[in-house]
């Protein structure tokens, strides 16, 4: 108890010097405070992302090394297969793995949308084959899409709103599938009713029946904005269903698949390269995830993260040593006292103990304030920061799009999604405990010092010094 009242006293009585430590301390703190809140939240945004873009794996053809091969070499690279890619989906790298499946189709029974476009076939060729005489044979052009899904996660256009079940409901067993209103209204087709589709070159085969579950509103466009029409490209046309469906309708290996695989942990890419290329999958493909998307979005944030730690370590550095310094020559005037303390027979350790306290209580104060006033800062510091990194990365990314431009013609994820404008700041549990530690390091350094004095000085030289 004495230590404490006699700290309470040494603080007041020497208010001054320690108003101008409590000031710096404060200012180390408030600081810390938005350092550590703008950390916390975007270490979080960064990994969230990370796990998003890091996770989805990409398979596309390596067109810069394909082309730099023989045209005998090009030809004979055959496409991944359908097995091959349910094969890749085996692996215990993967969360999971979405397919998705495209084919034209034919029908006796149904009208299409647009489908007397096909018989101008506006400028289109009618698709063909050559048959065993080595003549060319016409094929039908097709009226519809059949898109299969192996799970409902792949329908985003139901996600977003643009198109939803106004009647039945969306299919669930296999050889169910679901159509657009307008296809609905054309054909007379009601829940429950069954349509019979052909694939393209299997007009007069046996059609395949499938029962429609429900009937969906559909808001997209039509074609696109493409200039043409026909009835196959047709957005209305389009009959949903499952994977299974499809392949049944026909067969694995004829079936166009989109696959879309999702990595346990990004870290695993490696692995799941190394284990589908020994699965047979050629050089001339490349495994990635999505990095430029990732780069675009979260690379302001990533940035201001950076920024945030050099202006923290900065702070502490200059703020550390600005301390010590003050301490310094604080415990120079007060080491007549100190040399008193030890004469009339307190231990070192009580004097260093009242020291520390002193420092704490500072501390203590400073940290009370600092967390407030930093917590209120913290937002429209980092929105300031942010949008500088917004601009510095669109300044870069500007300077690397000119005279390329023009050439880039894909639409990447990165240009579908807009990169992170604002982040919400929040002092969480683990900033608060960084920002504590800090101040108990702060008071280490404030008392660190005399102790130090005390621990090298006996008392009658101290003393002697001061006679």
């Amino acid at each position: 108890m004495y230590i404490l009242k006699n700290a309470m006293k040494n603080i007041w009585r020497n208010k001054g010097r320690n108003i101008t430590i409590g000031i710096i301390t404060l200012g180390i703190i408030a600081s810390t405070v938005v350092a550590f809140s703008i950390n916390t939240t975007t270490d979080e945004i960064i990994k969230n992302y990370k796990n998003r873009f890091g996770s989805e794996v990409t398979i596309a053809p390596d067109m810069e090394k394909m082309m730099s091969q023989s045209k005998e070499q090009r030809e004979g690279e055959k496409p991944i297969t359908p097995n091959q890619y349910f094969d890749f989906a085996k692996s215990k790298y993967l969360k999971k793995s979405i397919f998705s499946s495209q084919m034209g189709a034919i029908s006796k029974t149904l009208k299409a949308i647009d489908e007397d476009a096909n018989d101008s076939q506006n400028g289109m060729m009618t698709i063909g084959s050559i048959g065993e005489d080595g003549k060319p044979v016409e094929v039908e052009n097709p009226n519809f899409t059949i898109i299969g899904n192996s799970t409902l996660e792949s329908l985003q256009e139901f996600k977003d709103g643009k198109r939803k079940i106004i009647d039945g409901k969306m299919y669930k067993e296999k050889n169910e599938c679901i159509v657009s209103e307008e296809l609905a209204k054309l054909n007379n087709i009601k829940v429950g009713d069954f349509i019979e589709v052909n694939r393209v070159g299997n007009k007069d085969g046996n059609p395949y029946k499938l029962k429609v579950s429900g009937i969906y509103f559909d808001s997209i466009d039509e074609y696109g904005g493409m200039p043409f029409k026909q009835a196959s490209m047709n957005k209305r046309n389009e009959i949903l269903t499952d994977l299974e469906t499809s392949q049944s309708i026909v067969g694995s290996e004829d079936l166009y698949i989109q696959a879309k695989y999702y990595l346990k942990n990004p870290e695993m890419i490696k692995s799941f390269e190394k284990e589908i290329r020994d699965k047979g999958l050629s050089d001339n493909y490349i495994v990635s995830t999505d990095e430029a998307s990732y780069n675009k979005i979260v690379g302001p944030v990533e940035g201001l993260g950076s920024t945030t730690s050099m202006f923290i370590l900065v702070v502490l550095v200059l703020g550390s040593i600005i301390l010590i310094l003050l301490n310094t020559l604080s415990i120079r005037e007060r080491k007549y006292e100190i040399g008193v303390l030890r004469a009339i027979g307190m231990k070192k350790g009580k004097v260093a103990l009242g020291l520390i306290t002193e420092s704490l209580m500072i501390t203590v104060i400073c940290l009370g304030i600092g967390i407030g006033v930093g917590s209120v800062v913290s937002q429209p510091v980092s929105n300031s920061l942010l949008q500088k990194q917004i601009e510095s990365q669109k300044q870069v990314q500007s300077n690397q799009n000119q005279g390329f431009s023009v050439v880039a013609g894909s639409i990447t994820g990165a240009e579908e999604e807009d990169a992170i404008s604002e982040i919400d700041v929040s002092l969480n549990k683990k900033a608060l405990l960084e920002v504590t530690g800090v101040a108990l390091l702060i008071v280490l350094v404030s008392s660190g010092v005399g102790v130090r004095y005390i621990t090298k000085y006996e008392p009658r030289k101290i003393l002697t010094e001061r006679g």
